[in-house]
């Protein structure tokens, strides 16, 4: 039995609703993306949303909407992809690296604040696995709030869904994320003025070639698929969410961090990471028994960088272990996990 670490969750409605779109001959953005958008809006609790051909696509259209250039400078986590930085260069802007916090391994309020300067233009705060960061804190900030929450579609902040609070929020739904539409992403803002620059940005059919524009924009049958994966949701979070409660209790005797629980958010396990030691041991001798579990994050952004120390970052790239969890496992599959997982930690750590 081979479990990978993440996969899609693909049902024949998800197919049929695909197929009609592409026998419909409406294959590019259409009514089915204006759908999605609307959808997605009304579900998070903001009046605009955009999509777009990629969550790194979306994260330089919410910069481009704060007019960044070359003098501005990002915050962002070291302890996350490499979609943030990217995006930041693609808009002119340079990337201001911080450490995470040590427990929710989210980018830390306190560390930030340290680092907001006159350049300063925005902070992105991605809700890392899933998790929401600490908004309150990061909002009292003053600085423009850009919620990374491509891992975090359906998590909730003091009842309030992520996505909603900051100044603009980034979707993506690669094909492993909450929901899939193979690739692409979306914007979302409650600034009028905002979201017209994030469309004027798009695409550029028919329109001035100044300022410059993109062709970002999102196929109609990726809508659909998107479409009818956002009507399953609920259901896909509720598997997660009962999965992850399963972990828990297999994996509590052994001395190892699990997810940690809060009262006020609400994750919804994109991703179930315990921090552990003699992590390569590990993660070579449960793929050898077919389970794969990866590092979560494959390198923090400080690493490529002169003179910034992230000893938090340091310190979970060396000891977060990412266990398979999707909706699309099965009791056996799981019971596998659990299982082979139990071994090795019996066999390396304490308990």
């Amino acid at each position: 039995m081979i479990i990978p670490h993440s996969k899609p969750t693909i049902g024949q409605d998800d197919v049929e609703a695909v197929s009609k779109t592409l026998t419909s001959g409406c294959l590019a953005q259409g009514e089915n993306v204006k759908e999605f958008e609307n959808q997605i809006a009304r579900f998070i609790g903001v009046k605009h949303a955009a999509a777009c051909s990629s969550g790194t696509a979306a994260l330089h259209l919410a910069l481009l909407s704060l007019k960044v250039n070359n003098k501005d400078e990002i915050i962002m986590p070291s302890y996350v992809c490499s979609s943030p930085y990217l995006a930041t260069v693609h808009a002119g802007a340079k990337p201001k690296i911080v450490d995470i916090d040590s427990k929710d391994l989210n980018i830390c309020a306190r560390t930030a604040k340290k680092h907001i300067g006159f350049k300063t233009k925005a902070i992105i705060a991605p809700h890392m696995f899933g998790n929401p960061a600490e908004l309150d804190e990061l909002l009292n900030l003053g600085v423009p709030i850009i919620e990374d929450c491509a891992q975090a579609l359906g998590a909730e902040y003091n009842k309030k869904r992520v996505g909603s609070l900051g100044d603009l929020s980034v979707f993506s739904f690669y094909a492993t994320k909450m929901i899939t539409t193979g690739e692409g992403g979306m914007v979302l803002t409650n600034n009028s003025e905002y979201h017209h620059r994030i469309i004027e940005a798009r695409d550029y059919d028919k329109k001035p070639l100044t300022p410059v524009k993109y062709n970002y924009k999102m196929t109609d049958f990726q809508a659909a698929l998107g479409l009818s994966q956002l009507e399953k949701l609920h259901g896909f979070v509720s598997r997660r969410r009962k999965i992850a409660r399963h972990y828990a209790s297999q994996l509590a005797d052994y001395v190892l961090e699990t997810p940690p629980e809060y009262t006020h958010k609400t994750t919804v396990y994109y991703r179930y990471v315990v921090m552990v030691d003699k992590l390569d041991v590990i993660q070579r001798e449960v793929r050898e028994k077919g389970v794969i579990c990866e590092k979560p994050v494959w390198r923090p952004l400080h690493k490529d960088m002169l003179n910034i120390k992230c000893p938090n970052s340091e310190y979970a790239q060396s000891h977060a272990l990412s266990i398979p969890l999707y909706p699309s496992l099965s009791e056996e599959e799981v019971e596998h996990v659990a299982r082979t997982l139990k071994d090795a930690f019996k066999k390396h750590l304490s308990s």
